[in-house]
């Protein structure tokens, strides 16, 4: 009877370990997330040094993070998302928006995320010609509608030329 309430307690705490993130996570819903030290950039620093850079927004029971290899990565992003209730599968980012302080904002993003219930992982693509809004920017955001019931959230990455 020992054992078997033994290894109950390991299954129970192996799922809680495997559903909980792997770091904390800061930012809120439609506020743009502080950068991660990942994204910091010494003065002087080339624009690519925002390489890997994360950022994350967390509301409603949903976080959000993003990673994007900067100026050099184009329009392209990482997106992760996990909850501990109800499914994600059907949450769809091609609504996205990318906008920066150089230009129009561009939409029609692809997203290719194969399902996964509470946990789900995906490439986020702009298809249209983004150089103008990367391109010599100060800063560059994500803006994704509707996601965990909120209205917009803005992920936002500071450039430095």
């Amino acid at each position: 009877m020992k054992t078997q309430l033994f290894a109950l307690f390991l299954l129970s705490s192996s799922a809680a370990a495997a559903c909980s993130p792997a770091s904390a996570a800061t930012g809120t819903g439609a506020t743009p997330a502080s950068p991660s030290p990942a994204g910091t950039t010494s003065a002087g620093a080339p624009a690519s040094a925002v390489a890997a850079a994360q950022q994350v927004s967390e509301a409603n029971g949903v976080t959000v993070t993003a990673t994007w290899g900067g100026p050099d990565a184009g329009a392209v992003f990482e997106v992760t998302m996990d909850t501990h209730s109800g499914s994600l599968d059907a949450t769809d980012l091609t609504a996205a928006v990318l906008r920066s302080d150089r230009g129009q904002p561009i939409s029609g993003a692809t997203w290719a995320a194969p399902a996964g219930g509470h946990h789900r992982s995906g490439q986020l693509t702009f298809t249209g010609d983004a150089s103008g809004v990367i391109n010599g920017a100060s800063w560059v955001e994500l803006v994704l509608q509707n996601v965990g019931g909120v209205p917009e959230r803005v992920l936002r990455w500071e450039v430095r030329a």
